[in-house]
Formats: structure tokens, sequence, C-alpha cells
């Protein structure tokens, strides 16, 4: 199954996931209107994302996604933990 989620953060930014998935999180994609530095992090977003159960609480993502070395503009790893979770709990 394919669906997608979306936050907007208060501050006006969009970030929106785009998961595949089954009983694990197959694939991942993020897009938005936000900025990650360095911009190649986002693919490194996506990797620690992927492979995770369903059922994985908000903040195993927060956390997952903390380890990333990156930073995050616009949004927070609440936040793409939050779109993550609207895209599998559709």
């Amino acid at each position: 199954m394919e669906q997608t989620g979306s936050v907007k953060v208060p501050d006006g930014k969009l970030v929106t996931v785009t998961a595949t998935y089954e009983d694990t999180i197959e694939s991942v994609t993020i897009t938005g209107d936000f900025f990650l530095e360095p911009p190649e992090a986002r693919e490194r977003l996506e990797r620690v994302i992927e492979g995770r159960p369903t059922d994985v609480p908000k903040q195993e993502l927060v956390d997952a996604i903390e380890t990333v070395d990156a930073e995050l503009i616009g949004f927070s790893a609440a936040h793409l933990a939050e779109a993550v979770r609207e895209a599998i709990d559709r």
C-alpha cells in the first residue's frame, strides 16, 4: 500500500511523506518546502525510517530521525515523524 501524509508546520512549512508499506515501511519519500543541511541528508532520513514496523511509535521515529547528522530547517524531527505516522495510519 502507498499513502501520503502531510504536516503543516506552524511557521508555514509543509512536510510531506509518501510511504509504501505492508507490515513494515518499505520505502519513504520526503518532500516539502523546507530546507536540509546538507541537502543529501534527505536520503539518510528516508533510510532510517524504512524497514520499521508500521506500528512504530512516533517517539521511536523521532529518535531515529535525530541520529541523522543534518540540520532540519523549517521543521523538526517530530514534524517528520508525525507525517510518517499520518501516512501509515490512513
